[in-house]
């Protein structure tokens, strides 16, 4: 005798009942049993399934919100249904200002990101899109099921933003290189050039070209090479007894053999500077920058740009418009050697006459 499991509107399996006498035959009675013992067992069954289905989207729940990608739900009329907390934190939308509203509500480029999902298969895609009037990069998949669209992405805006600076870096440094390495090949050239005779002023001042491009040029490797350092972590410092009046007065002392004649350097310290704890060649090279970077924007150093200076491959003119070379990396390696003797190091305005960079340092 075999019975149908039903419950919740559905049949989803069957009871069979075997006799061990072969002579026996069932009637209405023993059918009612086994229909009454099928309604008991489908019920079971059936809150067992619900259970799991149950704990099952819980545990998705818990993961859609801790995980680190931005995660939406946007059913077949374009609603958005679920916006998890990753979503928050990207985006700056809070669930209570999506939830309930059109996808494009939430972005106004929906057009161009509702055809991610157009296939399971599709990549991952990058794209630009404003909220609130912000740009953000997002690597955007999309899956397509009955019920709508799930979208996964993830902000890749700082990570864009670095690769644009390491490409205006590259070119950059490639201009940097190619300037010092012309004059000092042109000098060097014309030097060998036995059918030219060159009296004594031309020979040094070909001979100065060479020492002062192949020092530009030196400095241009040695930025490269601290930041290496810096970055692959292999940078040590020996935090010890420092004169800092000393040593800024030497770094001024050296940058005066160079400063153009309508820049005027000036040093002035207190009589009772006490000694510092930190690295004494770090501190030099970090005053070397700032008095280096002084020289090259004094006196017009767009003020504007004070909040990001201090940035990796950030330069003040990365088109050469002005004219004023450099790598982009000396207030960056500035800023991490300090951090890394255990200091600050920051800029101030002056009310219009110009900036003041800071270096704290602790006393030893």
């Amino acid at each position: 005798m075999v019975v149908p499991l039903r419950a919740g509107g559905r049949t989803f399996g069957s009871l069979m009942l075997v006799s061990a006498d072969p002579t026996r035959l069932y009637d209405e009675e023993d059918l009612d049993f086994a229909q009454h013992l099928a309604r008991r067992a489908a019920v079971a069954v059936d809150n067992a399934r619900l259970y799991r289905a149950a704990q099952e989207r819980a545990r998705a729940a818990l993961v859609v919100e801790h995980v680190a990608d931005g995660v939406m739900l946007v059913d077949r009329d374009e609603i958005v249904r679920l916006w998890n907390p990753a979503a928050e934190r990207i985006t700056g939308l809070t669930a209570d200002e999506v939830v309930g509203h059109r996808a494009e509500f939430v972005f106004p480029s929906w057009r161009s990101i509702a055809p991610v999902a157009a296939s399971s298969r599709t990549a991952a895609q990058t794209q630009p899109v404003e909220i609130n009037g912000r740009e953000l990069w997002l690597s955007l998949t999309g899956v397509a099921f009955e019920g709508g669209t799930v979208f996964a992405f993830r902000d890749l805006t700082a990570e864009r933003a670095v690769e644009h600076l390491k490409s205006d870096f590259v070119a950059t440094v490639s201009h940097e290189l190619r300037t010092p390495l012309a004059a000092i090949y042109g000098a060097a050239l014309t030097l060998r050039r036995e059918d030219l005779r060159l009296a004594e002023p031309q020979r040094s001042g070909l001979l100065e070209v060479i020492a002062t491009e192949s020092d530009r040029l030196a400095r241009i490797v040695n930025d490269i090479l601290w930041a290496s350092r810096l970055e692959s972590g292999t940078m040590h410092t020996v935090i010890e007894q420092c004169d800092a009046v000393e040593l800024a007065r030497s770094v001024v002392d050296a940058a005066a053999q160079y400063v153009p004649p309508n820049i005027s350097l000036s040093f002035v310290a207190h009589t009772d500077v006490p000694p510092v704890a930190a690295d004494r060649d770090k501190v030099r090279q970090v005053l070397a920058n700032l008095v280096e970077n002084a020289i090259k924007y004094s006196p017009d150093g767009p003020p504007a740009e004070r909040e990001r200076i201090f940035e990796k491959f950030y330069r003040l003119d990365p088109n050469l418009t002005r004219g004023v070379g450099g790598t982009g990396l000396g207030l960056y390696i500035s800023r991490e050697l300090v951090q890394r003797m255990g200091g600050r190091i920051w800029v101030e305005a002056r009310n219009g006459r110009g900036s003041t960079f800071v270096v704290e340092l602790a006393t030893a």
